[in-house]
This record gives C-alpha cells, sequence and structure tokens, in this order.
C-alpha cells in the first residue's frame, strides 16, 4: 500500500515531479482571487442599491444595476472558465505521468502485476489529472480567498470580522479529524481496487483452467466477496464525505446567524450603516464557500489521492541511471561475456557460464530444457532484468550504459505467452501505430496467414487456433521498426511447415535476432543452456 500523505505533502511530490503543475496551480489561483475581488464588488454594489432603495423608494439605480449585471456575469464566466481552463493546463500532467510510469515499470528488475499497473496508469493517472485540475486549486483558495475576504470585513467591519475569523478557526479542526479519517479510508480503498483488480485478472486469464477442474463457481464467489468489501469500503468513505459536509454546513451557517443578529443589534443601537451591514451579511457565506468547495472535492478526488501515492512511491523506488549512450540505428554485435541469469526459487551461481558472440544480423538460438533461463535472459537482453553476473555488450558498449528508453526502441521482443489486445486483427498488428492495411496484409502473407484485417478477435483473440494466435503474435513483433530481435517460442503451437515460414520471415527481417526454443530451428548457430539435474529441468 501506498504511504498516506497529507494534501500539501502529496502537493509537493506532484510539484518535484512535475514542473506543469505549477502553471496549473497559478492560473487557478488568479482566476480565485479575481472571483474574490468580483464577489467583493458584487456585495457592495448590490447593498448600495438595497440602502438606496430602502432610504428612497424612487432613487436612481440604473447605472448600479448595469456594474450589478456586468460584475454578476463577469463572476460567472470567471467560475465557468476557470474549471475547464485548469483542466486543459493539468492534461499535459497526465501524459507526462504516464510516460514516467510506464518507463518506471520497464526499469530492470521490476515486478508488478500487469492489472495492478493498468488500474495505476489508467484509472489513476486520469484521477490525479482530476486531483490537480479541481481539488488542488480549490484547496489553495479556501486559505487564500477567505483571508482577503476577512482582510475587506476587517476594514469596513472588525466586529464582524472577529466573528467569521473565530468560527473559521474552528474549520481546521474538523476538517483535520474528518480528513485523517477519510485519508485512510482512501488509502485502504484504492489498495481494495488494486487487489480486485489484479484478482480479476487472474480469474479472466485462468478461467479455462478452473473450470476444467470444476473451480469456477469458486472463485467467482470469492471475486463477489472482494467485490463487496469494496462497496462497503466506498459506502464508509461516503458516510465520512456526508459527516464532513454536514458539519461544515452547520457551522458555516450558524456563524452567518451570529453575525446577522449582531448587525441587526447594532442597525438597532444606531451603531452602522444600513449599506455597511447588508455588505458584510452578503460577504459573510462567501468566506466559507471556498472551504466548503475544498472539503467536497477532497472527498471526490479519492481515488486520486491512494492512486498519487501509489504512483509517486513507484516513481521514487525506480532506480536511477546515468546511462545516456544511444542505441545502435542498424543490427549490432551483441557479445555475452560469462553471463548468468537469476532464475526464481534456482540457485543462479549453479547454472552454467554464457559466452557468445552474435554478429550483426545474425539469427540464433537459445536451447536447452525447461526453467534454465532462457526467457529470462531474453528479459535481460530486452532491459527488463538485471543479470545475476557477467556483462552484455553492444557493439562494445555495455547494455547498462545505453538509455532505457533508447534501447526499448530498438528492440522488438515476443513474449512466451504474448497477449493479443484489441479487437480487430488490424488493431492487434498497428497497437496504436499507422502502418497501413497493405504493409499489414503483407506481414500476414509473410507467415501464411489468411485473416481479414476487420475481423472480430474478441477477448485475447480467442476466436483463433493456438497456432493463428502465434503467428499473429510474431506478425505484430515483425512489424516493428526494431533492430534486435528476441522471440521466445515463436513456433510454439505450430507444425513444422508454418514454423520454417516463421523462421524465414525473421531471416527476412535482416534484425540481429535471439530465438528461445525447444525445437530445432534453422539458425545461424545455437547455443545450449543448461542447469543441474537437481533442479529438476
Amino acid at each position: 500500500m501506498a504511504r498516506s500523505d497529507s494534501p500539501a505533502a502529496l502537493l509537493r511530490r506532484l510539484w518535484r515531479v512535475t514542473p506543469l503543475v505549477r502553471g496549473s496551480l497559478a492560473v487557478a489561483v488568479v482566476l480565485g482571487i479575481c472571483n474574490v475581488l468580483l464577489t467583493i464588488g458584487q456585495a457592495v454594489v448590490l447593498a448600495h442599491i438595497l440602502g438606496s432603495l430602502f432610504a428612497h423608494s424612487f432613487a436612481p439605480i440604473g447605472r448600479d444595476l448595469l456594474v450589478l449585471a456586468i460584475l454578476a456575469g463577469t463572476r460567472a464566466l470567471v467560475s465557468l472558465a476557470s474549471e475547464p481552463l485548469t483542466s486543459r493546463l493539468a492534461r499535459p500532467v497526465r501524459h507526462l505521468l504516464r510516460v514516467r510510469t510506464l518507463d518506471a515499470m520497464l526499469q530492470p528488475g521490476h515486478h508488478s502485476a500487469p492489472d495492478s499497473f493498468v488500474q495505476v496508469g489508467t484509472r489513476g493517472v486520469d484521477a490525479i489529472e482530476t486531483y490537480l485540475a479541481t481539488y488542488v486549486p480549490a484547496l489553495v483558495l479556501s486559505v487564500g480567498a477567505p483571508m482577503a475576504l476577512l482582510t475587506w470585513m476587517m476594514y469596513t467591519d472588525p466586529w464582524s470580522a472577529l466573528i467569521v475569523a473565530l468560527t473559521v478557526a474552528l474549520l481546521p479542526i474538523f476538517m483535520i479529524l474528518l480528513g485523517l479519517e477519510a485519508k485512510d479510508r482512501m488509502d485502504h480503498s484504492w489498495a481494495q481496487q488494486q487487489v480486485l483488480a489484479n484478482y480479476f485478472g487472474d480469474v479472466v486469464r485462468g478461467m479455462a483452467t478452473l473450470k476444467a477442474h470444476n473451480r469456477s463457481l469458486i472463485v467467482t464467489e470469492t471475486l463477489g466477496d472482494v467485490g463487496d468489501e469494496l462497496r462497503c469500503s466506498t459506502m464508509k468513505t461516503l458516510r465520512v464525505a456526508f459527516l464532513s459536509g454536514f458539519s461544515l454546513e452547520l457551522l458555516s451557517s450558524l456563524a452567518t446567524a451570529l453575525v446577522a443578529l449582531v448587525l441587526g443589534i447594532r442597525l438597532i443601537d444606531g451603531d452602522m450603516r444600513l449599506t455597511t451591514a447588508l455588505a458584510v451579511l452578503l460577504v459573510t457565506p462567501e468566506v466559507y464557500v471556498p472551504l466548503r468547495r475544498a472539503s467536497a472535492r477532497f472527498h471526490a478526488s479519492t481515488d486520486a489521492v491512494g492512486a498519487a501515492g501509489a504512483i509517486l512511491d513507484l516513481l521514487d523506488t525506480a532506480p536511477v541511471t546515468d546511462a545516456s549512450a544511444p542505441a545502435p540505428a542498424a543490427p549490432p554485435q551483441l557479445e555475452l561475456r560469462n553471463v548468468r541469469v537469476s532464475v526464481e526459487g534456482r540457485d543462479h551461481h549453479a547454472l552454467l557460464a554464457l559466452n557468445a558472440m552474435i554478429e550483426p544480423g545474425m539469427v540464433v538460438a537459445l536451447e536447452g530444457p525447461s526453467g534454465v533461463g532462457k526467457s529470462t535472459l531474453l528479459r535481460v537482453l530486452a532491459g527488463l532484468e538485471d543479470l545475476a553476473q557477467g556483462e552484455v555488450l553492444v557493439d562494445g558498449t555495455p547494455l547498462t550504459s545505453i538509455a532505457p528508453a533508447s534501447w526499448h526502441a530498438a528492440c522488438a521482443w515476443l513474449a512466451q505467452d504474448p497477449l493479443l489486445p484489441g479487437a480487430t486483427v488490424r488493431d492487434v498488428l498497428s497497437m496504436g501505430e499507422d502502418f497501413g492495411d497493405d504493409r499489414l496484409r503483407e506481414a500476414l502473407d509473410d507467415l501464411d496467414l489468411d485473416l481479414d484485417l476487420n475481423l472480430s478477435l474478441g477477448e485475447g483473440a480467442e476466436g483463433l487456433s493456438a497456432g493463428q494466435r502465434r503467428r499473429l503474435a510474431v506478425a505484430r513483433t515483425l512489424l516493428r521498426p526494431a533492430t534486435v530481435l528476441l522471440l521466445d517460442e515463436p513456433t510454439a503451437h505450430l507444425d513444422d511447415l508454418n514454423a520454417a515460414k516463421v523462421m524465414r520471415a525473421v531471416r527476412r527481417r535482416g534484425a540481429t535476432t535471439i530465438v528461445a526454443t525447444h525445437r530445432q530451428l534453422d539458425v545461424d548457430i545455437a547455443f545450449m543452456m543448461s542447469a543441474p539435474e537437481r533442479f529438476g529441468v
């Protein structure tokens, strides 16, 4: 679970991560101050109109009404433009946070459930944008706006200002007590959402196996229990939010009534003018509006508070690298010097070291039984894992010296169990890029895959056979503009004829290629990976 931060601490952490927060906050504060000044002007003019009519029924008020209409219209425009404008300024923060979160997730040695990452990178980042566009400006104005209004009231009527100041001083006590309770529930609710996302993803991926072993009903019941727990937690958070809103409304109403009572007594005694009393009475409720708005938006930003903590913790713990060398623009030479990988549950020092020289454009295979680290070595070469021992050189440059983003752009990696997100064949192949239909069809033809680009595939391309899914994943990989191909079992579920077509397409690609495989393939050279028999592999 992400550590709990106060709003100020959370804002400081976001401020350090992205300076773009400052622009959104500055604009929101400027618009908020304009709104305060317009509120004071509107109250003064309206009080003057009412006082004039009370003193003289036929007093000329046409000019005052025009000024009041201008002030009211300007205030409405400022209020309407404030949130869309701050949202537009906060939008680049969403993009920057998503990119930095993805970069942190792709750092070597980082392990996280994919469903949890999707939850953080999509809903969590979107919630942070809303948090920055609505709650953060409201938080700042909840301090600045009341202070500005109280300053005017102190100049106009010190006694009323003193009453309002005393009640405003009590509000932070209620807000802190209720905020601490709400913050704990927010963190707990966000953690439960991540648990639910991970569990739901695991259930969906394993439903076929669960169904085969007659365990699907038990798992779906457990999923329902997790969902019910999240619902109960959300309702408890809402109760705290309603209690907070009620307490603020009650205190502001009592304070306004007390100010009205004191003003009425002083008017009867003749201690003050009617126009002044009306202006002060009109401004008094406005002192509490920014506080109530900040409280409401704090409770509305429950997801953002938990998500921001999770994302910032991820960015804080991500290893800082000084690697800045660019990846080669042409297929590189790869050299593996005394390389050992760390395989979970096994003693990596007992695995045999691998030494290999892979020339540019060469196609090589990593062979060996399951569990000796073939897939792990591919992840190391993709820059997703750390080596336990040894060194990888790319055209003579250590892989650790190459900027991760540059190396990731130079590599195309086919996982052992690749995901195929997308509604159609075109979506799966493109993955958000515009390759053009002719190039997509050419990639399919190279693998003898007769599929319509508009064919609906369903969840995870379940409408295709295992061999078709594998060839579709290979086609998607070969489409990437990469100089290094890392292919994990590209010919799984394929007969010898289709396996040969896949390898011919790979060789035509011309990239430096490493293939992890259990079968004999047409490659330039094969390296055997092995481990002691006591590992049972």
